[in-house]
């Protein structure tokens, strides 16, 4: 019998950040996060509770997996909360791979990143938290900078650290305003603008599905 997910929601959208921006993928929010909203007192989504009428629940593998071929998915996405905190993890990936699909993963890079996460078919996105570990940063596909409410404190990535990933690690590195929970904060855009424009080898992700008005 294999091991059931607490699922906080699970939809198909078409993907609002980074490299990826405006791919269509089906997204699995689990439940927890080991940084949690003490920390990022800005957090816009909902992973503390398991919402049955937006796809949340208790699934298992097989479910998840039927889930994505029913929606007939190229792309799947595991965010959260922390994905890196469900401990199985990785054979849901493997089950997923298995049929043929590209996984996401979006962490916020506190975790060591086991080594089945290198695998071809797995792009990491990283969004660095306070507690984030540098030896991440290698194998990360792309860097996320949040701009503007939230790297204000001790821990939290700075332009300098966004400068260094872009240029020694060679990583898209995106700067993303601290938006509201279904809006974009302009003048949040506006300080990531600025910054840019001091910067420009640093891209700009401004959270497509917020402007679009999805999920």
């Amino acid at each position: 019998m294999y091991h059931s997910f607490q699922i906080a929601e699970k939809f198909v959208s078409p993907q609002g950040e980074g490299v990826y921006a405006g791919t269509l993928m089906g997204f699995i929010r689990f439940t927890g996060c080991s940084v949690g909203k003490k920390v990022c007192h800005h957090c816009d989504t909902d992973f503390e509770r398991m919402d049955p009428w937006k796809g949340g629940g208790s699934i298992t593998l097989t479910g998840l997996v039927d889930w994505a071929r029913a929606n007939e998915l190229v792309h799947v996405c595991m965010t959260g909360g922390e994905p890196f905190d469900q401990p199985n993890l990785e054979s849901l990936c493997e089950a997923l791979i298995e049929e043929d699909f590209f996984i996401h993963i979006e962490t916020s890079g506190t975790i060591k990143f086991p080594d089945w996460a290198s695998h071809d078919n797995i792009w990491i996105t990283m969004s660095p938290k306070p507690g984030w570990l540098k030896e991440n940063v290698t194998p990360a596909k792309e860097m996320k900078v949040i701009v503007g409410g939230l790297g204000n404190g001790p821990g939290w990535p700075t332009i300098e650290d966004a400068m260094y990933f872009a240029n020694e690690c060679h990583k898209p590195t995106f700067l993303q305003p601290c938006n509201k929970k279904f809006d974009v904060d302009f003048e949040a855009l506006k300080v990531a603008q600025d910054i840019q424009r001091s910067h420009p080898e640093l891209r700009l992700s401004v959270q497509l599905h917020k402007l679009l008005k999805v999920r």
